[in-house]
């Protein structure tokens, strides 16, 4: 089956299976449409990031092609959710030709001989059994696929006499050809002279379609009249009324109807609770969101075991009618959001149903977000009890890892509805703000007297975000970055991609800080959305007692099972991975590499043989490369580093499915040839990919993008300045601009290059611990390179192209490449130079500079 181009094509699938804790779940196409396995689903295919799957959901989705295969996207509900419409589709009437029980979906025949699929989930009456020759009447409503039947209910014989069907027919054609006049005369004399149910509600049906509500409000009473027993024509009777904001007689004609449905067989009664419940919750006020609460719990109870769940948009009203009744602050809260124009798309108690609950938002908000760099959905936590703890904080902070990976939440920013601020609550968000080592989200905490008392709700959250985003330095981070915060290297990132699904393995090589980290972190959450088992490794977290390969071992063993789970349960048998808690409950008999091998053997086979598209692949990144190394001054490497290296290299040559991807600061461990007197045997064996430093749109973008979440602004001249001065090193590049950002503490503010320029020696002279590291590293582990840089600095920078050619033929070839990949050395035709400007003038500063 060819997918390209395929983007506007659907298909029809049932959800195999689905966790909305790790967005990760399977579709299981329908037969005849060119599928043979299933297919990948991720919380970033869903058309609609808030929606709710579960198993046997039926779905509608398109498919894009990658490497490794087919993968669904722009997955949605194939079934349309009745919500407060405006109009309801008319009734038809059919029979069941072509419905297998066990599969869930079949066909109904219409009387104008027109086949519609239809999905058991469509029942109106779930407790109704469907076989093939059974009369039935449905609606229809149209997706992607087509027309579908929806609220198919078993046709009674009382619904229409012998002398109906001509007038009905004969309306109906009327109506087809939209000859509407002439069928509302036809459909009047009908109700004259042989009147019947299925007739009303064609009438009533084409009327709404025309807006023509008040009409059709006079078809279900005269319909009342002559069928004073009937359920359904007082249900769609109190749909309409609700639908024209007439809620008390919506109430009283769906309470009708209830009473019907439950002294009689016409079943029912869950569709009618649910509507009650839902002109409930429109009503508002205390008392009808209680009872709207009551209404859904009551229709819920007659689900029954394994029969379907409610709407998302019914869950959702359920859980707001619970917030909004459970404690004064949730209706507050509740109200303050809607006045700013932001939907609400989840909402849920906490556990503890009297601490509080949590909104998730979409802002609908261009300014807001622009201004302040939020993305579209922000989670929002409104405790209700005001003793507030670091303990609940920290459980917030998990809460938004949890849905901030699913694409619902700001990985970088939440908001907190409290009471008031106690100076203990001030002091921990404070604290929070200023932590330059964690990239906690910043906590904008909103009072209730604000709330009750400002100008505006949007005013309101102004103010609150700019009290505390301001406060944020979001350039000081020194940890590694995804996401959001994730800026430029596009092609790197592409060809790294390119690398995996290739199965090709590679090196990303570069100086300290200069992004390597990040760009595998982003790499690992990529290539985990298009479902590859991705685990990252970072060496410089070894233990320092650690000098052998087992504990690498076990650590990779750890993250195979915890990825593998997803797509194998718990029907796979572990040796090493997962099976001890602790690495010193591993005895030291314990054949862990044997154990390992058997783990990764047994997983691929498994793989290999799951019947999904796109196939997964096993994916090693590993971080810090050389701290298990020898170096070049004598220090040790790891006991059983050459078999390990000797093993991943085996593995991957026996398995396209299996790629590993290293880094380190140069390319040393594929351009050594041998170590300690042992052929290398990962020797010329990675594909070497030198991190670049960033271009200057790239670095512009990422002053803008972080600037702004901080109320600053750099002007064009200021960014190419900064830019002039760090060469495009983001580490360098963030901290000069956090550096600034310290000298000017008023925001807003808008940088100019005449702030710039006379910063640069106070910074190097503050923070020359930056540069200290990389020159103590170069000393360390690569001392001709740093011997260039030296030379270099020491002659000003820069030198001609012939002098340079001395200066290079006193060292290693290899140290030139090594500091041209990294971007610090540029070499033209005419000169050479040191790129990075501070960087050379700290170096003059550090080492002198000739006269």
């Amino acid at each position: 089956m060819n997918t390209t181009d395929q983007a506007e094509e659907y298909f029809r699938g049932a959800v195999q299976s689905y966790s909305s804790t790790s967005g990760f779940g399977f579709i299981q196409p329908d037969p005849d449409q060119g599928f043979d396995k299933l297919l990948l689903l991720h919380s970033k295919s869903l058309r609609r990031p808030e929606d709710s799957l579960e198993g046997g959901d039926r779905v509608l989705f398109s498919t894009c092609r990658i490497a490794a295969g087919v993968l669904a996207t722009d997955v949605h509900a194939e079934l349309v959710e009745e919500g407060i419409a405006e109009t309801q589709a008319e009734t038809v009437d059919g029979q069941v030709t072509d419905f297998i029980a066990t599969r869930g979906f079949g066909f109904i025949t219409l009387n104008d001989r027109r086949e519609i699929f239809f999905h058991v989930r469509s029942l109106k009456f779930s407790e109704n059994v469907l076989q093939q020759g059974l009369a039935v009447s449905c609606s229809l409503v149209n997706t992607e696929k087509g027309l579908q039947a929806q609220n198919i209910e078993l046709r009674s014989p009382s619904l229409a006499s012998p002398h109906t069907t001509d007038h009905l027919a004969s309306a109906t054609l009327a109506r087809d050809a939209r000859r509407y006049d002439e069928a509302a005369r036809l459909y009047e004399i009908g109700m004259r002279e042989s009147p019947s149910i299925q007739l009303i509600l064609s009438y009533a049906a084409m009327e709404k379609n025309r807006h023509r509500k008040a009409d059709a409000r006079r078809i279900y009473n005269e319909g009342i009249r002559l069928f004073p027993g009937n359920a359904k024509l007082r249900e769609d009777a109190g749909v309409l009324a609700a639908s024209m904001r007439d809620y008390r007689s919506a109430i009283t004609r769906l309470n009708e109807s209830l009473q019907i449905c439950r002294r009689s067989d016409q079943g029912g009664e869950k569709g009618v609770l649910v509507w009650l419940a839902r002109t409930h919750y429109e009503v508002g006020g205390e008392a009808s969101l209680k009872e709207c609460v009551r209404l859904y719990q009551e229709a819920l109870s007659l689900f029954g075991k394994g029969a379907t769940r409610l709407p998302d948009l019914d869950s959702l009203k359920l859980n707001l009618a619970r917030v909004r009744t459970q404690h004064h602050r949730g209706s507050l809260t509740f109200n303050f959001l809607a006045s700013a124009g932001f939907e609400i798309v989840k909402a849920r108690l906490l556990d503890r149903a009297t601490e509080g609950a949590d909104l998730i938002v979409d802002l609908k908000h261009p300014e807001l977000q622009e201004g302040y760099g939020v993305g579209r959905y922000l989670l929002i936590r409104c405790f209700f009890k005001s003793d507030i703890s670091l303990a609940d904080l920290e459980d917030f902070d998990r809460e938004i890892l949890v849905w901030s990976k699913r694409g619902l939440a700001d990985e970088q920013l939440a908001l907190l509805v409290v009471a008031s601020l106690p100076p203990e609550l001030q002091r921990l968000i404070s604290q929070r703000i200023d932590d330059r080592r964690r990239l906690s989200p910043a906590l904008v905490p909103v009072q209730q007297t604000d709330i009750e008392t400002g100008a505006s709700p949007v005013a309101v959250l102004r103010a609150a975000l700019d009290r505390w985003l301001y406060r944020r330095d979001l350039f000081a981070t020194n940890s590694p970055v995804e996401g959001r915060r994730f800026f430029g290297r596009d092609k790197p990132l592409a060809e790294l991609r390119d690398s995996i699904a290739a199965g090709v393995p590679s090196g990303i090589f570069g100086l300290r800080k200069v992004g390597k980290t990040s760009l595998l972190k982003e790499a690992q959450r990529r290539s985990m959305e298009q479902g590859d088992l991705v685990i990252y490794l970072d060496l410089s977290r070894l233990p320092s007692d650690v000098s052998d390969c087992r504990w690498i071992y076990w650590k990779l063993a750890g993250g195979l099972r915890e990825q593998a789970a997803r797509l194998l349960g718990g029907a796979f048998r572990w040796r090493l991975g997962g099976e001890f808690d602790d690495f010193l409950d591993i005895p030291s008999s314990f054949p862990v590499a044997t154990a390992f091998d058997s783990d990764l053997t047994r997983l691929l086979q498994a793989l290999r043989k799951s019947p999904v598209s796109a196939r997964p692949r096993v994916v090693f990144l590993i971080d810090e490369i050389e701290r298990i190394l020898p170096s070049s001054l004598g220090k040790a490497g790891f006991e059983g580093f050459f078999e390990f290296f000797s093993y991943l290299r085996g593995v991957a040559q026996e398995n396209r499915e299996f790629v590993v991807t290293v880094t380190g600061a140069n390319a040393s461990i594929c351009e050594t040839a041998q170590y300690q007197g042992r052929d290398n045997p990962v020797f010329n064996y990675f594909k070497e990919v030198y991190l670049q430093l960033l271009e200057f749109p790239e670095c512009a973008t990422m002053l803008r993008e972080l600037g702004r979440g901080m109320g600053i602004r750099f002007d064009p001249s200021a960014s190419e300045r900064i830019y002039d001065f760090t060469g495009g090193h983001p580490f360098f590049t963030r901290q000069f601009c956090s550096f600034i950002s310290q000298q000017y503490p008023a925001r807003p503010l808008i940088v100019s290059r005449s702030m710039v320029d006379p910063l640069l020696s106070q910074y190097l002279s503050l923070r020359s611990d930056d540069f200290q590291e990389i020159a103590e590293r170069l000393s360390r582990d690569f001392p001709d390179e740093l011997g260039i840089c030296v030379l270099l600095a020491q002659e000003g920078g820069t030198v001609t192209r012939a002098r340079a050619d001395v200066i290079f033929s006193e060292s290693a070839g290899s140290s030139v490449r090594h500091l041209t990949g990294y971007q610090i050395l540029q070499v033209d035709p005419e000169r050479a130079y040191i790129k990075i400007s501070m960087l050379s003038e700290w170096l003059q500063k550090r080492y002198g500079r000739n006269a």
